[in-house]
């Protein structure tokens, strides 16, 4: 039974010629080294079955599931994830059925399993494709990426990840994965978004930058996004456009710009200079520029098949009383540029 490290990640090597007890064998090892695990700062460990010396792996292996139970004691023992990788594509369902009520995961691959167990050693934004059947176990997986700072773009079918997967425009590919944290520690942040909403985020934030550039002709960007509750360390002097939405998802979208940033974006977007003491233009301006972003996004919303309603955009001029309508949640915050100049959003429910 070899073993390896990757990215501090542990693999294991499920090539035990003596199939009776090799459970026992993984588990005593890994066991033994748990002190040493952690000072060479090992994230999570993987048994890969990829070179399983009986091919292919049959479905309802009792080894499989004695597998799946001696795994699931040693994630607790230790202290740190373990997953199952390089499985066939047959054996999945049957792995997934065994350990769904575990905290053992299912990482097609070692890629995947560092997107989950050691993200920093990959770069910051990764554009990631997923698909699964099992459409649950899929948003599962989206939630804890976009948790991680991933953009997640979601196939809907077989044939929509196929096209999309040609396309070679994502980072990654996954499939055939499950994280299976029912009995995992729970994470120190807790996300009060639906899963829905979490996976469509990226079209709030792709339609801003779109819209913005249009209507501007000034370059916009995304720089970063956190789970965290609204950001109060802004500058002061700041206008707030909110809109509820409801429907298929639901929660509320701000729109936050400097007064100096607003200034420059509805200057560009009217072509003509605003009076730089006239708060009331400056606030219906940013007011009409959140109108923009989320009429943008209700379209595609629609395109989708998800139904959206929009409210009337609510404004303040006081960072105070916009928190006030926040309910003190964790949400999305995402840092913007705009003409190289910083500008925010964050949504919540």
């Amino acid at each position: 039974m070899t073993n390896t490290i990757q990215h501090s990640i542990l693999i294991f090597n499920y090539n035990e010629a003596v199939l009776d007890n090799r459970n026992t064998v993984l588990y005593n090892t890994i066991l033994g080294q748990k002190a040493a695990l952690k000072e060479k700062d090992i994230k999570g460990i993987l048994v890969s079955l990829k070179d399983t010396p009986y091919s292919p792996l049959v479905k309802e292996d009792p080894n499989l599931a004695n597998l799946v139970m001696q795994l699931e004691k040693l994630s607790h023992a230790i202290d740190l994830p373990v997953a199952i990788g390089d499985y066939k594509r047959d054996t999945f369902m049957y792995l997934k059925k065994l350990s769904s009520d575990t905290s053992v995961k299912l990482f097609q691959n070692i890629n995947t399993a560092l997107l989950f167990f050691n993200p920093k050693a990959l770069k910051k934004e990764l554009a990631v494709l997923i698909y699964d059947d099992d459409k649950e176990n899929a948003d599962k997986i989206s939630t804890e990426l976009v948790k991680l700072g991933y953009s997640i773009v979601h196939a809907q079918n077989a044939e929509d990840f196929k096209i999309k997967a040609s396309a070679k425009k994502y980072d990654m590919t996954i499939t055939h994965s499950a994280i299976n944290q029912a009995k995992s520690k729970p994470t120190a942040q807790s996300l009060g978004l639906s899963k829905q909403l979490v996976i469509n985020l990226p079209v709030f934030i792709d339609t801003a930058v779109n819209s913005l550039v249009t209507i501007t002709g000034l370059e916009a960007q995304k720089i970063k996004h956190e789970i965290r509750p609204f950001n109060e360390k802004i500058p002061s002097q700041v206008i707030i456009a909110a809109m509820k939405f409801k429907g298929d998802i639901s929660g509320i979208f701000f729109l936050i710009f400097p007064r100096e940033l607003a200034l420059v974006a509805l200057d560009a977007m009217l072509g003509e200079e605003l009076d730089a003491d006239d708060t009331a233009a400056i606030v219906d301006g940013v007011a009409e520029l959140c109108n923009i972003i989320t009429g943008g996004a209700k379209v595609i919303f629609s395109n989708k098949k998800l139904k959206v309603l929009f409210e009337l955009p609510k404004t303040y001029l006081s960072l105070q009383v916009a928190l006030s309508d926040t309910l003190g949640s964790n949400g999305v915050w995402i840092d913007m540029q705009l003409d190289e100049k910083p500008f925010y959003m964050f949504i919540t429910k």
